[in-house]
């Protein structure tokens, strides 16, 4: 449920903010309605496109129907590819969080049955089952870095690009409110893209800490040594996070996000203040 709730979100701010980026070529049309003057307003489309055999200003409306199924088109795909991704991400934090809750249900009180030696074999099965269940999610996981990395890499890498890009543009158009706007809209999202890339990674890394703080706080000390020993292998295993990068470079996760985030506010200031 947390994960289709992230995913609903991320997929309505993503549209919200495509929507504002589609209306901004718009704004002259309708003033011309609204508020007409002495002549036509300069239109902008919502790309700097060149057709050879026509002129774009005779068939604006077509050809911003052209880039607006196009935008919806790239913009769609992008949700859907991200919204399997936190869906995936967030089934392998709850195989993390399911098999902490079976360590500590595992561990209290494991002398309750009727012989010892019964009990023994009862609490080590189940926490032999543990074992193996942390050893799958470690595997899900293996196999969902590896996947992933690359395209990770990539949409890191065009986020960073366009975010600077456009903080370029953002500066240099703040004379000009209808392209600043078109400009803080791609920011915005682009901005926010990141934001939901790092924060499924922060999720799993969350639950990966929390799988060793469940087994700590467990009653493992109360269980047989052959038992203490499994639970041992676990512990272990757990000192090594379970974090997805971009590359094997970038590691998707909150606190690289704010440092990315500062960076390029930081570099939006020293623009500003060259330009001044």
């Amino acid at each position: 449920m947390q994960g289709n709730r992230m995913a609903q979100f991320y997929h309505n701010t993503l549209v919200t903010f495509m929507v504002l980026f589609l209306l901004v070529p718009l704004t002259s049309p309708i003033l011309d309605i609204v508020h007409p003057i002495n002549g036509t307003r300069t239109r902008q489309q919502l790309l700097r496109v060149n057709y050879i055999f026509f002129d774009g200003d005779d068939y604006f409306f077509y050809i911003y129907l052209q880039l607006f199924c196009a935008a919806a088109v790239v913009v769609f795909t992008i949700i859907s590819t991200d919204w399997l991704y936190m869906l995936i991400i967030h089934h392998a934090s709850g195989l993390f969080a399911v098999c902490g809750h079976r360590v500590q249900k595992a561990t209290v009180n494991p002398n309750n049955s009727t012989g010892t030696a019964v009990s023994e074999n009862y609490t080590y099965e189940k926490i032999r089952n543990c074992a193996v269940m942390h050893s799958e999610a470690i595997l899900f996981y293996n196999i969902l870095n590896g996947s992933s990395q690359g395209s990770y890499l990539i949409q890191v890498g065009l986020n960073m690009l366009g975010i600077s890009v456009t903080a370029v543009q953002i500066i240099v158009n703040l004379d000009r409110p209808e392209e600043a706007m078109r400009s803080v809209a791609f920011c915005g999202a682009s901005q926010f893209h990141l934001f939901l890339l790092s924060l499924p990674g922060q999720v799993l890394l969350d639950h990966c800490s929390d799988l060793a703080d469940n087994i700590y706080s467990s009653t493992w000390y109360g269980t047989p040594v052959q038992i203490q020993k499994v639970i041992y292998v676990m512990q272990i295993r757990c000192k090594r996070f379970c974090s997805l990068t971009a590359g094997g470079l970038y590691e998707m996760n909150i606190e690289n996000f704010g440092v990315t985030f500062k960076t390029c506010m930081s570099y939006i200031t020293m623009l500003m203040s060259l330009k001044d």
